[in-house]
């Protein structure tokens, strides 16, 4: 078995267990280090670490658990292979997040079309089964919305990232994610007042 197959399988095993586990691990810089240095058992505890956090991002992208779930473990994978690349003085989930984001941008780019999946099987804005008419409609306005907007709300609201987090993230300054986050507001307001009957 290949060195990146026995990743992928340890991916999915470790996919689903990743709320339970409570063993003490090394810091991440530490962690990575090992990793640099081809370990992946060490590897495996960033996965754990961060496979939740990136498959709710990846699913505010592509909406598809599924779909979310693949290009989840696949970019960890990617980001193994590029690991020696990584300056383990900084924090990882923001160098691994740009790659996330380039793979999901890079999937809705080939898909023709997106699978469409009722949010109360998604549990990603978790209000009460009754307002599923109206959070189908706040999810499609959120489809919708340019990507660097999509990108802000996603981590805003689905991620509970303050602004100097999000922009730490991106890479773009405070300034911008805040003015995104306006705009990205702006138009998904028009869109629950037409829902409600409201004209502009």
């Amino acid at each position: 078995m290949s060195e990146e197959t026995a990743l992928q399988r340890d991916l999915v095993i470790h996919g689903g267990g990743i709320l339970v586990r409570e063993d003490k691990v090394p810091s991440e810089k530490e962690v990575l280090e090992l990793v640099k240095k081809g370990d992946r058992e060490a590897y495996q505890e960033i996965v754990i670490r961060y496979m939740k956090r990136a498959y709710y991002i990846a699913l505010g992208f592509v909406q598809n658990p599924q779909d979310a779930m693949d290009l989840s473990q696949e970019s960890f994978i990617r980001a193994f292979r590029k690991i020696k690349s990584f300056n383990t003085q900084m924090p990882f989930f923001p160098w691994f997040y740009r790659l996330m984001k380039n793979l999901c941008i890079d999937f809705l780019k080939r898909s023709s079309h997106h699978k469409e999946v009722p949010l109360e099987e998604v549990h990603v804005l978790k209000e009460e089964r009754e307002d599923r008419e109206l959070k189908e409609v706040l999810w499609r306005g959120i489809e919708k919305l340019p990507m660097e907007q999509k990108e802000v709300v996603i981590l805003r609201y689905f991620q509970q990232m303050s602004y100097q987090e999000i922009a730490e993230m991106t890479g773009k300054p405070a300034g911008t994610v805040m003015s995104s986050l306006f705009y990205a507001k702006k138009r998904l307001k028009k869109t629950i007042g037409r829902f409600f009957g409201i004209k502009e």
